[in-house]
């Protein structure tokens, strides 16, 4: 009889590849071949329980290709040119192996989760060297966001395509985009496609070009960016790198700040438009990302819990957390991809979140939600937030987080 941690173990080893001297785990072989960053992130936490040295060796290939500007790109296309060339018609996107101007690698980026990622490691083993190894990568990362990606003094980073939300198609850019609540998969990625093109006209200058056409300040990248900032502090603190280590606590101090003060109304907090400067109303899970923040007061997130994760109007389904709000005209638990489906990494960090707060109770139905979906669907992609029925892509990796819900 296997465990689960036996058959998560399995399966990281099962989608591992080799490549160029590096080695990485494919989210999924199926749909996903090849190495995506903030997947590579998760990676590394999920292999840290069991094999730290191979943890460390995923890090080192997600961070293998930095862009010029040193921000980390979202895809590493390992292999030839024209294996992703045809994985990219394939997915009707052959126009991005095409636009990025970069060989090798899409030239957006991802949540900045990378710091966090990088500490869980060391937190294993006390590897400094690894430290050490990872930093300047790491520092030049977020510089590089702070640089590009902040258009005024509110702090705010602000992402450039919703394929850098991690999120291609939740209904929070639907209005950017101009499509409706109700759309195909296609009309969508045709969409996220002219994105890519307008960053080819504007030669991929995210600050002065790009944000004219997109530029949101989505509430999970900038709430993982301020969480992300204090291990950079930690970490060069650590280092002995003491103007690092106090840039990067002022500079997290400003983006905690900023997120308060513009995308948080009385303790519900939402994504904010910097070209219209509105907030984006439609409500999706991403609205517990500040517990796992901590930027709430205790009257707050218990408002947040009470009021929308434990309504079963809104996120409390059959199997918890629907990325989408079961009130939204754009719920769609079935074909909706990111607009209702349960996908595992937000479970994993509004299970941190609840855990920070000292929900533990219903932090650990979500964790024994999580382990019902894999035990009755299998590793898959997304997950139906009413049946449980499995969507997407198999052997998909994420669901192997449920061994950091602890």
């Amino acid at each position: 009889m296997h465990t689960l941690q036996d058959r998560i173990e399995t399966l990281m080893w099962e989608n591992r590849r080799s490549t160029d001297g590096f080695t990485y785990t494919l989210p999924s072989p199926e749909l996903y071949p090849f190495q995506w960053l903030w997947d590579s992130c998760f990676h590394a936490i999920i292999l840290s329980h069991f094999d730290v040295s191979t943890a460390k060796n995923e890090l080192r290939a997600a961070f293998s290709r930095p862009l010029s500007d040193g921000i980390l790109p979202h895809i590493i296309y390992w292999g030839s040119d024209t294996a992703a060339t045809n994985w990219g018609r394939e997915m009707r996107g052959d126009i991005i192996n095409k636009a990025w101007g970069v060989i090798g690698t899409s030239a957006i980026t991802q949540p900045p989760i990378m710091a966090y990622a990088v500490w869980r490691i060391f937190e294993n083993d006390g590897d400094e060297a690894f430290l050490r190894e990872m930093y300047p990568i790491l520092e030049a990362h977020y510089r590089g966001i702070l640089k590009d990606r902040v258009l005024d003094d509110r702090a705010l980073a602000f992402i450039v395509n919703p394929d850098e939300s991690g999120e291609d198609n939740s209904p929070r850019f639907d209005i950017q985009q101009g499509l409706p609540a109700m759309h195909s998969a296609d009309q969508s990625l045709d969409r996220r496609l002219d994105r890519i093109r307008e960053h080819a006209v504007c030669q991929f200058q995210a600050r002065d070009c790009m944000s004219k056409y997109f530029a949101m300040a989505d509430l999970p990248f900038n709430v993982i960016l301020f969480e992300s900032l204090g291990y950079m502090s930690k970490i060069a603190s650590l280092l002995k790198l003491e103007d690092d280590a106090s840039y990067f606590a002022t500079t997290a101090d400003n983006v905690q700040n900023a997120i308060k003060q513009t995308l948080c109304i009385e303790g519900v907090c939402r994504a904010y438009d910097l070209n219209s400067s509105q907030s984006i109303e439609t409500i999706t899970w991403a609205i517990f990302m500040p517990l796992y923040g901590g930027l709430l007061s205790e009257d707050e997130a218990k408002r947040l819990v009470d009021d929308w994760l434990l309504s079963d109007q809104r996120f409390w389904s059959e199997f918890p957390i629907p990325s989408t709000s079961m009130e939204e005209s754009s719920f769609d638990p079935v074909g909706g991809f990111w607009r209702g489906p349960v996908w595992m990494a937000p479970n994993w960090f509004v299970y941190k979140g609840l855990k920070r707060y000292g929900f533990d109770d219903v932090a650990e139905t979500i964790k024994q939600k999580t382990v019902d979906l894999i035990e009755l669907s299998g590793f898959r992609e997304q997950y139906n937030p009413l049946t449980g029925e499995g969507i997407g892509a198999k052997n998909f990796t994420w669901g192997g987080l449920v061994l950091d819900m602890e």
